[in-house]
């Protein structure tokens, strides 16, 4: 063990911080919360041979609650706080570039794991970053290149661990496991002396990280440490560095202009007085053990009691173990006039209370109801004796007990696009190039007040089922035309959208040469039957061509994602916490 005096101060702050963990048995609880959840709820338990049954109602609850919360297209949507047409322009053309890094970073995938472990655990985190590496330069490649890390709460760790406000934090630590070579390597990139370099040395995982254990990692000749990011709010901006329990690998470094920290979270829910949050599961671990229980009696009942026993004269019998073979001969002793029944006698079943299975079925159920995940709320209905529109109602009116965790998620994803504006800000000192090769002045980007907005969208069976009908009776009520219909579909509609796309690109690269000579030698045009032929959704319809339409305001399904980059000019070096993105898990 490494004296206190040859540990640097952020190791002496983590920890402290690993210290509150344990106090609050934060390690233990997020680690059994993943383990009932996934079914590895008889954990420890020595049953010899004997394998014990195992119902597991949680993650059915978890998943539902999961599903409901995160099955919905994101949008980020940027727009300015006065009415400027030229910042609307540049607000616009963010949010295009937003929804293409959303894709780019897979987002989509990433809030499913962001959901899942809140409702797992009660708080899961993202951090973000630029993968330009620190040679590269702003000067030379002006487009941001985003990559977000998922975060475990176990990981992060807080100045106040009653602020629930990441903002408010005097300094935010990020744990992870790296390898010692890829820690040396930095350490040289940055100008450490040899002696300084060779002080990097391994360490032993502890419980601090979730399913990672010294059995668990690769063995290599020079092993893994626990490097930690360090991060703190100053007067010129965010000042972070890199260190080991010993050494300070990266110095500390000022990212000028950047005033918010580059991680945001999402709280299942609120606990009084702390900065973290409340799961699913561990509420739920003492019903499920008590289920198990009952379980496993019932199960040892069953195969004690509920089957005949055979008793027998062992003095009598000549093989008794072919008792229980059927169709074997069985010799006896002196059976003369004695029957059979006198040497072999089979005892009656004992009778088993079913207050038992009525417990059980009672926890289970109860269970599921006060956690609002009964049948009738996770849609077990018969799609063929109720409409699109009266299952989505009947959806959203169990979606109610879960407003709170609605609340949490867009809260997450608008924490989000704020750290990637104010990165924009920070980094685009030459301007910020968008992907169609657009190129925005920092100035411009500066002089903006930007109110973010999130756009969510069901995409669930019943709901693209529900707008479909809509649509249909729009079209059927000649209130839209059908190139309106077309373009106001959904992309995942089961109504084949591409394919009338191709339809009508044909129809209207046909239209000019749809055209004949009249009698008097003059031509006339297919395409000039009428302003009606238009209302109708023909080949000369005089509305737009394909797009949003006026009033609707869907950015597909994603949201925005970016970061600027690790080449940026920094005070004391250059990068956005460099090296931090292929080294984090």
């Amino acid at each position: 063990m490494m004296q206190e005096k040859e540990c640097t101060d952020i190791w002496r702050r983590y920890q402290a911080g690993k210290d509150h963990h344990n106090r609050t048995n934060m390690y233990t609880q997020a680690e059994k919360c993943h383990r009932f959840y996934e079914g590895d709820q008889w954990h420890g338990l020595q049953a010899g041979d004997e394998e014990l049954p195992m119902l597991n109602f949680i993650k059915p609850i978890c998943r539902y609650k999961i599903v409901m919360v995160a099955m919905n297209d994101t949008a980020i949507l940027f727009s300015p706080m006065d009415n400027d047409p030229k910042k609307a322009e540049i607000c616009e053309a963010l949010t295009a570039f937003a929804a293409a890094q959303w894709e780019k970073g897979k987002l989509d995938s990433k809030k499913w794991a962001v959901v899942k472990n809140a409702c797992i655990t009660g708080d899961h985190y993202l951090y973000c970053f630029d993968e330009r590496t620190p040679s590269e330069s702003v000067v030379t490649d002006m487009t941001p290149r985003l990559k977000m890390r998922l975060i475990d709460k176990t990981a992060l760790y807080l100045a106040d661990e009653q602020e629930p406000n990441l903002e408010e934090q005097e300094w935010i630590i990020i744990a992870e496991r790296v390898p010692v070579e890829n820690v040396r390597r930095q350490a040289k990139d940055n100008g450490l002396p040899e002696a300084e370099i060779r002080r990097i040395v391994s360490d032993e995982a502890d419980e601090t990280q979730l399913g990672v254990t010294g059995a668990d990692e690769v063995q290599t000749d020079s092993g893994k440490c626990t490097s930690l990011l360090f991060m703190r709010k100053t007067d010129g901006g965010v000042a972070f560095c890199r260190s080991t329990q010993a050494v300070v690998y990266q110095p500390m470094q000022t990212i000028r202009g950047l005033d918010v920290y580059p991680v945001c979270g999402m709280r299942w829910e609120e606990k009084m007085g702390s900065a973290r949050g409340v799961g699913v599961v561990e509420r739920l671990i003492p019903n499920q053990i008590e289920v198990n229980r009952t379980l496993a009696r019932r199960a040892i009942c069953v195969k004690r009691y509920s089957f005949p026993t055979v008793v027998y004269d062992q003095d009598k019998l000549l093989a008794p173990e072919k008792l229980g073979v059927v169709g074997a001969s069985i010799g006896v002793k002196n059976l003369n006039a004695n029957p059979v029944g006198s040497f072999v006698q089979y005892l009656s079943p004992a009778p088993i209370s079913g207050d038992a299975a009525n417990l059980q079925a009672e926890l289970v159920g109860t269970s599921r109801e006060l956690e609002g995940a009964g049948e009738a709320a996770t849609g077990q209905v018969d799609p063929t004796k109720a409409s699109g529109e009266a299952i989505k109602a009947a959806r959203d009116q169990s979606a109610i007990s879960l407003n709170e965790q609605s609340a949490a998620y867009k809260q997450f994803v608008e924490d989000l696009a704020m750290i990637w504006y104010k990165l924009w800000v920070a980094y685009s000192v030459r301007g910020l190039r968008l992907a169609d090769g657009t190129l925005l002045p920092h100035a411009e980007l500066e002089a903006l007040d930007v109110d973010i907005k999130i756009d969510i969208s069901p995409i669930d069976p019943y709901s693209v089922l529900s707008r479909e009908l809509s649509l249909e009776n729009a079209l059927a009520q000649q209130h839209i035309t059908f190139e309106e219909y077309v373009e106001a579909l959904d992309d995942n509609s089961g109504v084949p959208k591409d394919k009338f796309r191709a339809i009508l690109d044909r129809r209207r690269g046909a239209a000019p040469e749809q055209s004949e000579m009249r009698p008097n030698g003059s031509k006339r045009r297919g395409a000039s039957a009428g302003p009606r032929q238009a209302e109708l959704g023909g080949v000369a319809s005089t509305l737009p061509p394909a797009g949003v339409l006026p009033g609707m305001e869907l950015v597909g399904s994603g949201v925005p994602g970016g970061l600027p980059g690790a080449g940026m000019p920094v005070q004391g070096g250059a990068g956005l916490f460099p090296g931090m993105g292929p080294a984090m898990a």
